[in-house]
């Protein structure tokens, strides 16, 4: 293959990767060296995002951006919505919405952020290998399959860890989530599939499981 001599590939990864834009003990830092900001200063330091974070500054200072300009944004960064969003928290119990995840590798990137997650998947499966989904246990310590790909969901984790099916709606869905979790587990909806079972989009379906969780524990407070 031809390859052109002004093209500069950079690389980025986590600490011990060797990537040219790294971690080096807590602190993000640019190829030259150059420290950003420590981990402890994003607003979220889930794997992906430290490695998000770097593909962003190397790439905006790159494109010219100040250092002190990047730092600022990395500080104050949110995330993006359905991408491991914090819905609410309860008990000890938090809810995440990562309904962009509708591909098997998505889900597996986003439950390594957690220690003990009880996993909200299925939809509508667009053909892709679902049993990969077996590597996340651990931390996925239980799992709500749900939509028409319920069946497949369950294949390829029951042995593994509890596996409840449904198939009705996202309101069942979170109640038989809510059962399972306890206090210090994240209840994460990272499908794996697509949502044109139940929803139009994966944002449609996002909201709606936002909701239903909201509904949940504004009712779990009522009756309490």
């Amino acid at each position: 293959a031809n390859r052109n001599p002004d093209i500069e590939t950079v690389t980025f990864g986590p600490e011990g990767t060797d990537a040219d834009a790294t971690v080096v003990g807590t602190e993000l830092r640019l190829p030259d060296d150059t420290p950003l900001v420590d981990v402890s200063e994003l607003r979220r330091a889930l794997p992906h995002d430290v490695t998000n974070a770097l593909a962003a500054s190397v790439a905006a200072v790159a494109a010219g951006a100040e250092i002190d300009a990047v730092r600022s944004v990395l500080r104050s960064f949110d995330g993006l919505a359905h991408r491991v969003q914090l819905v609410a928290e309860s008990d000890g119990v938090r809810w995440y919405d990562d309904a962009k995840a509708t591909t098997p590798h998505a889900t597996l990137a986003a439950v390594a952020g957690f220690d003990s997650v009880v996993l909200v998947a299925g939809g509508r499966n667009k053909g892709l290998d679902l049993s990969v989904l077996a590597e996340a246990v651990p931390p996925v310590k239980a799992v709500v399959a749900m939509g028409e790909a319920a069946d497949d969901i369950a294949a390829a984790l029951e042995g593994l860890c509890p596996v409840r099916r449904v198939t009705t709606d996202i309101a069942d869905v979170v109640a038989e989530a809510n059962r399972m979790a306890i206090s210090g587990d994240a209840v994460l909806l990272s499908p794996g599939c697509t949502s044109f079972d139940w929803f139009g989009s994966y944002s449609e379906r996002g909201d709606a499981f936002a909701a239903a969780v909201r509904r949940l524990l504004a009712g779990a407070q009522d009756a309490s």
